[in-house]
């Protein structure tokens, strides 16, 4: 197989072989003939200040940091940010997170988290030693979401509805109580600094809430995890069903 030639990143590859280089007409404008490899640098140019495309990124910003469900208001906003700032990505995320969307309390935790997310939250939350190495790739992706699997170029949905299912949930789950019990190749957990010598099941459970939720969790959440746990359990499974619990699965 014929192999191209090593490119900056953000470039394109030109042939000129398989190039008309007679007028065009792109988007409404029209491009001189004879341009050759400047033709593309005037379409990805009218490509990148294009009206459309400010919208579609300021969406796309706006449905993973806000909302499944972008506030049409707060896309208008974010796409004249685009557009005013030619495409600068700090002033674009800017407009995000000093709005009232981003604050408001429908926005917080309105996020599901990725498998990806989830699994980096958790190990992160536990203060887990891990080498990321193929036990923790092998969980993110029963969880549904190989890394790099995807195979057309838009990525990953960033809806709930993509991840929010009976198997999705379960496996999610399953992680949660594989890691707590230090079950993951290559990742090792000490549990102890979470609820320390405590085997009381509720003290052990308020404990483990704080350290990883900041004790930001629902009393129907919390009734149901005293019903799931005996006082004989270890707190591995405490912490595997917190990890599990619907505060846990939201950003």
């Amino acid at each position: 197989m014929r192999r191209l030639p090593d490119r900056p990143a953000g470039t394109f590859f030109f042939n000129i072989r398989a190039h008309d280089d007679g007028e065009k007409l792109v988007l409404g404008h029209k491009i001189p003939a004879g341009g050759g490899f400047n033709d593309g640098l005037k379409v990805l140019d009218l490509l990148a200040h294009h009206p459309s495309t400010a919208k579609f990124i300021a969406t796309k910003l706006v449905r993973h940091f806000v909302s499944d469900n972008p506030p049409p208001a707060l896309v208008n906003r974010v796409a004249a940010a685009f557009t005013k700032s030619d495409g600068d990505i700090r002033e674009t995320l800017k407009a995000i997170f000093f709005s009232n969307e981003f604050y408001s309390p429908e926005s917080y935790r309105a996020k599901v988290k990725r498998p990806f997310e989830l699994a980096v939250s958790a190990i992160r939350v536990l203060g887990a030693d891990t080498n990321g190495g193929p036990g923790t790739h092998q969980w993110i992706a029963r969880m549904g979401e190989p890394l790099y699997g995807y195979q057309t170029p838009n990525g990953y949905s960033d809806t709930a509805e993509s991840w929010v299912n009976t198997g999705g949930l379960l496996e999610r789950m399953n992680f949660g109580v594989a890691l707590a019990g230090n079950r993951i190749p290559g990742t090792q957990v000490d549990l102890t600094k979470l609820a320390g010598a405590n085997t009381e099941k509720r003290k052990m459970i308020d404990d483990s809430l704080k350290s990883i939720l900041a004790g930001e969790v629902s009393t129907a959440t919390r009734e149901t995890l005293l019903k799931q746990v005996d006082q004989s359990d270890p707190i591995a499974k405490v912490v595997g069903l917190i990890l599990g619990t619907p505060e846990f699965q939201r950003q």
